[in-house]
């Protein structure tokens, strides 16, 4: 009796042209889907983080668990104080 590539035969003794295919299986195209999607949003987090995008965010949420008695200034006082600081130390960026 000849056999499959490999010599895979299935349970009833017939010869397979490979492995099962499970019936849980997913299919291939929405692996591809949800790997696209998460490098997307690893790029997007990327790019926000390196543009400044979350710095308030960020600022804000160090704020109060380290110094929960003290006030947050607004988003607009925190990039003034942001831009000066980094006038006065040019050092700290790039251009």
């Amino acid at each position: 009796m000849p056999t499959a590539p490999g010599g895979v035969r299935g349970a009833d003794g017939r010869a397979s042209a490979g492995p099962p295919v499970r019936d849980d299986a997913v299919p291939l195209g929405v692996l591809v889907g949800a790997g696209v999607v998460r490098g997307w949003r690893a790029v997007r987090w990327f790019v926000t983080s390196m543009m400044g995008d979350t710095a308030y965010a960020t600022f804000v949420e160090h704020q109060r668990r380290e110094h929960p008695g003290d006030p947050v200034p607004d988003e607009r006082t925190f990039w003034r104080e942001r831009f000066a600081e980094q006038d006065r130390t040019p050092g700290s960026r790039c251009c």
